[in-house]
């Protein structure tokens, strides 16, 4: 687990940095599990309400997977990857808040069937590089967690 500007990270997980999303996998079945960071659950606050998009629907890199609301933010979940929904942590409509206490396990958001992986997961930051450039995005935006 690499830490940056006091965020936890990590190591195994691809990550869109600007959008505070991160994607792992693919599994077995060729598909990906995406949530959000632990530097969007501190910056959105207690999360209150998690909306996912249905199983089957198809998304394109960028779209709304689902929306957020918190004590202090609402807003749309942008999909890491292209591809079809095929589950969605259902528990988390009856306890929102998994997402700030456990962003990478038990706070996932949906699994994707990728339809484009090879080109988005080029676009996605990865390993040390990955880590280094999440850094580098936190320091331009004056992001710190935990304090």
């Amino acid at each position: 687990m690499s830490e940056a500007n006091g965020c936890h990270l990590p190591d195994d997980l691809s990550y869109w940095p600007e959008k505070h999303v991160w994607v792992r996998g693919p599994e077995a079945d060729g598909t990906v599990v995406a949530g959000l960071t632990d530097v969007a659950q501190h910056l959105a606050g207690k999360i209150v309400v998690v909306n996912l998009r249905a199983l089957g629907k198809t998304l394109a890199r960028g779209k709304s997977a689902g929306t957020l609301e918190s004590g202090k933010w609402v807003g749309t979940i942008p999909t890491p990857v292209a591809g079809e929904v095929v589950a969605v942590n259902e528990a988390l409509k009856a306890a929102p808040d998994t997402v700030n206490r456990d962003p990478y396990g038990e706070g996932w958001l949906i699994r994707v069937r990728p339809t484009a992986w090879e080109a988005d997961q080029a676009e996605l930051a990865q390993g040390p590089e990955g880590i280094r450039r999440y850094r580098e995005q936190l320091e331009r935006d004056g992001i710190r967690c935990g304090a």
